[in-house]
C-alpha cells in the first residue's frame, strides 16, 4: 500500500511541473495549449485500454481458456458503472463544455480575465471539478497495485498519469496567471488539486485488496471512467478552437508514450 500511495502522491504532485512555466509567462498559444490537451487524452486512453481493461479482460478466461462468463459479466458491469460514475460527476460538478469552450478553463485566449470580476471565480470552479475528476486516476493507480504484476501496471499507470498531469498543469496554470493569480498562488493552487490523487489510490487499493475477486471489476471500473472523462472533456476541449491536427497528433504522441512506458516496464 505504501509504494501505491507514495506513486499517486508524486503523480498528483506532477501537476505543478506543467504549472512552473507560469511562474515566468502568462500566456500560452491556443494551438500549443490544444496540443498539450491531445498528449494528456492520449495517454488516459492508452492506459485505460492497454493498462486497465486489458488487465481486467485476464480474469475473463480459465486456465482451460474456457471463457468465464461470471468475470466476463464482473468486467462488463464494471465499466458500465465507470462510465456511470463519470457522467454522474459530469452533470453535478459546474463546468462547460465544447461549443463554449473558449471558457472552458476561465478565460478566452487573448482576453484578460482580470478584466472580468466573474472569471477568476469560474476557473477556481473548472479547477475544482478538474481535481474531482482526477479520482478515476487515483482510483486506477490503487486498482494497478493491487493486481497481478502490481509493479509493472502500477508504475506503468503512475507513469502515464503523471505525464497527464503535466499537460494538465499547463491547462490550468495559463488561466490563473492570465487572470492575475501571482506566479506563487498559481503553482500552489495546481500542485493542489492532486491531492485528490492519493485519495483516489487508497479507495482502489482498499477495495481490490479487500477483496481480490471484484479486481477485474474495478479494473474496469476505474477504466471506464477514464475513457468517459478523456472523450467527454478533453477531446472536445482539445478540438474545439481549429487545431484539430495539432491535438489529434497530440492524442497519438500520448497513446504512443504509454506504449513505450509500458514497454520498458514490462
Amino acid at each position: 500500500m505504501r509504494s501505491a500511495l507514495i506513486a499517486a502522491l508524486i503523480t498528483g504532485l506532477a501537476t505543478g511541473i506543467g504549472a512552473l512555466p507560469f511562474v515566468f509567462v502568462r500566456d500560452l498559444p491556443r494551438r500549443v495549449y490544444d496540443g498539450v490537451l491531445g498528449v494528456g487524452a492520449g495517454l488516459m486512453l492508452a492506459a485505460a485500454t492497454l493498462g486497465l481493461l486489458a488487465e481486467a479482460l485476464r480474469a475473463v478466461h480459465l486456465p482451460t481458456g474456457e471463457l468465464d462468463a461470471a468475470n466476463l459479466a464482473l468486467v462488463i458491469t464494471g465499466f458500465i458503472t465507470g462510465v456511470a460514475i463519470a457522467a454522474i460527476m459530469d452533470r453535478f460538478i459546474p463546468h462547460r463544455h465544447a461549443g463554449d469552450h473558449h471558457r472552458h478553463l476561465g478565460h478566452a485566449p487573448g482576453h484578460d480575465a482580470h478584466d472580468h470580476p466573474g472569471e477568476m471565480r469560474r476557473t477556481y470552479v473548472i479547477i475544482g471539478a478538474l481535481s474531482i475528476h482526477r479520482l478515476p486516476e487515483g482510483l486506477a493507480i490503487g486498482a494497478g497495485f493491487a493486481a497481478s504484476g502490481a509493479s509493472r501496471l502500477g508504475w506503468m499507470l503512475s507513469t502515464a498519469v503523471a505525464l497527464q498531469n503535466v499537460c494538465e498543469g499547463v491547462v490550468m496554470g495559463a488561466p490563473l496567471r492570465a487572470g492575475g493569480l501571482s506566479p506563487g498562488r498559481s503553482l500552489l493552487v495546481a500542485l493542489l488539486t492532486g491531492l485528490t490523487i492519493p485519495v483516489g489510490a487508497f479507495v482502489g487499493l482498499t477495495l481490490s485488496s479487500w477483496a481480490l475477486s471484484v479486481l477485474p471489476f474495478v479494473l474496469a471500473l476505474a477504466g471506464g471512467a477514464l475513457i468517459y472523462v478523456t472523450s467527454n472533456e478533453i477531446i472536445p476541449e482539445s478540438h474545439s478552437h481549429g487545431n484539430e491536427g495539432t491535438a489529434s497528433a497530440g492524442v497519438v504522441t500520448g497513446f504512443l508514450l504509454t506504449m513505450v512506458v509500458g514497454a520498458l516496464l514490462r
